[in-house]
C-alpha cells in the first residue's frame, strides 16, 4: 500500500462525511477519520487512548469490549454503562450500601497495607488515596487516583533489584526473606574481610592493661567491634577507640602513681633502718678499736698497771660483745628486710582491691562519693582550662524511708541496686554516676547544656516510674525527684552542686516526682 500523509486522510474523511450525507459535527469527523486510518493501518491518539482503557478491564470485560467496533471515548463510555447496568439488574438483591461501606474497607485496609511495605512512592500513593477515602465521594478525584495508580503499576520497574543477585539474594518475593540471604552473604563475606582479621588485633591491642577499672568498658567495646569488624572503617568506631585508649592510659597512669607512691614509702622505710644498723655497728666497733689501742699505750707502774689493765681490757670485751650483738642484730634486721619486700608484693595485690573498694559503691556499683568528687575535681579543671561546659543531675528516691519500713531494707536494698542500675544503662560512656549518699545519686554530665540536661533527667525520672518493681511477688511503685544545675551558670564547682541539691529540695517541694527547673 501506497504511502499516505494525514492531510489525505482528512480530505478522505472530509469527502466521506459528505458522499454519506452526514452533518459536519466534531464526533461525525472524529468517527469517520478513524475509521479511515484505521484503514490505512494508522492508529490515532484518540485510538490509543481506548485501547489502553480497554487494556485496563477485567478479563470478561475486555474481551467483549474487543469483540465490538469501539472508535471514540464516548463508544467506550457508552459500552461501559450498558455493561454497569446490566450488571446491576443481575444484581438487584444486594444491598448497594452495605457492599460500598464493605468494599470502601476493603479497600483502606489493603492500602494501609501497601503503605507498610517498602516503596515510597507506593506508600505516598497510598496514603494519599486513604484521605481521598476520607473526602466527600467525587468520581472525578477517583478516577484520577485511579489513573496514578495504573501509572504507577504500568511504570514500575524492579530491575534496581538485580544487583542484589551477586550478594547471595535469590528470593526476590519477599523482602523479608531477602534481607536474610542479604545478611547471611555479608556475614560470611565479613568473616573473610581484612576487617574480621583487624577487629581481632584491636580487640587484643584494647585488652593488656594495668588498671582493671574500665575492664568491663574495653570488654563491651570489644563485643561491638567483634559484632561488626566493618564498623572500624566509620569515624565513629574510630573516636570510640580513640577515646578508650586515652580512658585507659589516664586509668594506669593513676594506677602506676599511686603503686610507686606506697613502694617508695616503703623502701624509704626500709632505707631508714638500715642506715640506723649501720651507723650504730659502725659506732660501737670504732669505740671499740679506740679503747684496744689505748689499752695497749698505757704505762704504769706493775701494781696498777695489771688493775687498770684488767678494767680496761672488761670494757673493750664487753664493747666487742656489743659489736658482735649489733652484727647480729643486722643480721636479723636483714631477714626483716627479705619479709618486708614478700609484703611489698602482696601489698600491690591488695592495693588494687582496696583501690576498686574505695572507688565503688559495693551495693550499687557506682562510684563511692569520694570518686566522685574526684571526678567533680577533674571536670571542674577540665572547664577551667579548656571552656568545657558540664551539669550536674542530683537524683533521690522518693519516700525511701517508707519503703524501708513498709517493705525491709532488703527490699530497699533491690531497689537501690536496680535504679541505679538504670542510672548507668541510661547515662553515656563518658557520663559519670556516682551515689552521693543513702538513696541521693549524682550524675555528672560532660558538655551538656541545662535545657539537655532537664530533658536528660526527665527522661530517667519517666523510666524509673514505669519500671517495674517486683518484691516477693509484691509490686513497688518507685518514683524519683531530680534537681538539675550547669556550671557555667554557677561560681564554681561547689556552687553548682548546692545549685542542683537546692533545685532537688524545690522538687521535693513541689509534690516530688518531677525535674527542676522546669524548662519550657
Amino acid at each position: 500500500m501506497a504511502a499516505i500523509s494525514a492531510a489525505q486522510i482528512v480530505k478522505e474523511a472530509l469527502g466521506e462525511i459528505k458522499a454519506r450525507q452526514l452533518m459536519l459535527t466534531p464526533e461525525n469527523y472524529a468517527e469517520v477519520y478513524n475509521e479511515i486510518s484505521t484503514r490505512y493501518g494508522f492508529t490515532t491518539e484518540e485510538k490509543r487512548k481506548i485501547e489502553r482503557y480497554i487494556s485496563r478491564l477485567s478479563g470478561e470485560f475486555r474481551t467483549q469490549a474487543n469483540s465490538v467496533n469501539i472508535n471514540s471515548v464516548d463508544e467506550f463510555v457508552a459500552f461501559l454503562i450498558a455493561r454497569l447496568n446490566r450488571s446491576s439488574q443481575n444484581n438487584t438483591t444486594i444491598d448497594d450500601d452495605k457492599n460500598f461501606k464493605s468494599l470502601n474497607a476493603f479497600t483502606r485496609r489493603i492500602l494501609q497495607a501497601i503503605a507498610m511495605l517498602h516503596n515510597k512512592d507506593a506508600k505516598n500513593l497510598a496514603e494519599s488515596s486513604v484521605l481521598l477515602l476520607n473526602k466527600k465521594f467525587e468520581i472525578a478525584k477517583f478516577d484520577e487516583m485511579r489513573e496514578r495508580w495504573f501509572d504507577l503499576i504500568s511504570d514500575y520497574n524492579d530491575e534496581y533489584l538485580e544487583f542484589l543477585k551477586y550478594y547471595g539474594v535469590r528470593n526476590f518475593d519477599d523482602l523479608k526473606t531477602m534481607m536474610s540471604e542479604l545478611d547471611k552473604f555479608l556475614t560470611i563475606q565479613s568473616e573473610k574481610s581484612p576487617f574480621s582479621q583487624v577487629s581481632e588485633l584491636v580487640i587484643n591491642m584494647l585488652k593488656p592493661s594495668i588498671s582493671g577499672q574500665i575492664d568491663t568498658e574495653i570488654d563491651e567495646l570489644g563485643k561491638k567491634i567483634k559484632l561488626n569488624p566493618v564498623g572500624l572503617a566509620t569515624a565513629d568506631m574510630q573516636d570510640e577507640i580513640k577515646r578508650m585508649v586515652a580512658k585507659r592510659i589516664e586509668a594506669d597512669r593513676d594506677e602506676i602513681m599511686q603503686k610507686v607512691s606506697t613502694l617508695n614509702d616503703a623502701l624509704a622505710s626500709i632505707d631508714s633502718k638500715i642506715a640506723d644498723i649501720a651507723t650504730a655497728s659502725l659506732e660501737n666497733s670504732q669505740k671499740a678499736h679506740d679503747i684496744k689501742s689505748d689499752i695497749k699505750e698505757i704505762k704504769f707502774d706493775a701494781v696498777s698497771l695489771e688493775q687498770i689493765k684488767g678494767m680496761l681490757l672488761n670494757i673493750a670485751t664487753a664493747l666487742e660483745m656489743q659489736g658482735r650483738d649489733f652484727v647480729s642484730e643486722m643480721d636479723h634486721k636483714q631477714a626483716t628486710i627479705s619479709d618486708l619486700q614478700q609484703r611489698v608484693g602482696m601489698l600491690e595485690k591488695e592495693l588494687k582491691a582496696a583501690k576498686a573498694e574505695s572507688n565503688e559503691d559495693f551495693l550499687t556499683k557506682t562510684a563511692t562519693k569520694r570518686a566522685l568528687m574526684a571526678e567533680l575535681g577533674k571536670i571542674e579543671e577540665a572547664y577551667k582550662r579548656y571552656g568545657i561546659d558540664y551539669s550536674l543531675c542530683f537524683l533521690d528516691i522518693d519516700h525511701f524511708k517508707k519503703i524501708n519500713d513498709t517493705y525491709g531494707h532488703d527490699a530497699g536494698d533491690a531497689i537501690l541496686s536496680t535504679v541505679s542500675a538504670i542510672f548507668r544503662k541510661y547515662s553515656r560512656s563518658l557520663d559519670f554516676v556516682g551515689r552521693y549518699g543513702g538513696e541521693e545519686f549524682v550524675i555528672i554530665l560532660p558538655g551538656i547544656n541545662l535545657d539537655n540536661a532537664v530533658k536528660f533527667s526527665d527522661k530517667i525520672r519517666q523510666i524509673v516510674q514505669n519500671f517495674k518493681f517486683i518484691y516477693k511477688d509484691e509490686r513497688i511503685n518507685v518514683t524519683i525527684s531530680v534537681g538539675v544545675a550547669t556550671r557555667s551558670l554557677g561560681e564554681s564547682e561547689t556552687n553548682t552542686l548546692e545549685s542542683a541539691d537546692k533545685m532537688l529540695y524545690a522538687a521535693k517541694n513541689n509534690g516530688r516526682n518531677q525535674v527542676m527547673p522546669q524548662i519550657i
